[in-house]
């Protein structure tokens, strides 16, 4: 997981975490109980203040990918809306966490990891058949989904 540092500039640490949401916060933006989320081993928090813990944005977009309860697009937009009241320079900063975040996570960048994994663990044969299935152009979309009932309109 990439985190973005935050402006090196900045002397107070605290004022740069004020767009990020608490644990509780972040839970209602993936649809799950704050429990769901601080109870998990893998769980990058921050602490602000004393008390209080918040989660980066790529943080809180990596958990949206695994439970899957909500869009990782309405995750997002809901980390966004929870920063714009900050004032544009944390907005900002959260906003080049969700573009980094979607940058690292593309289909070009899985099927460069599945190469380097091929080469890295697979014999030689088995490794190029799966280079060659990878250089291959996809295949067209169906035109039809099978089972598909449309909607009588009123």
């Amino acid at each position: 997981m990439a985190h973005i540092p935050l402006d090196a500039d900045r002397s107070d640490a605290t004022a740069s975490l004020e767009a990020y949401p608490n644990l509780r916060t972040a839970a209602e933006m993936l649809g799950v109980a704050p429990s769901t989320i601080s109870r998990r081993a893998d769980l990058h928090a921050e602490a602000r203040g004393e008390r209080d813990r918040v989660v980066p944005p790529t943080e809180v977009l990596r958990l949206g990918s695994i439970f899957r309860k909500r869009s990782i697009n309405d995750v997002a937009q809901a980390l966004l809306d929870h920063a714009e009241p900050f004032g544009d320079e944390a907005f900002g900063q959260v906003e080049r966490e969700i573009e980094a975040y979607f940058d690292e996570h593309t289909v070009a960048r899985s099927v460069e990891e599945l190469r380097r994994l091929a080469r890295q663990l697979l014999p030689s044969e088995l490794a190029e058949q799966v280079e060659s299935s990878l250089d291959q152009p996809a295949g067209d979309m169906p035109t039809l989904v099978e089972g598909y009932v449309p909607l009588a309109e009123d």
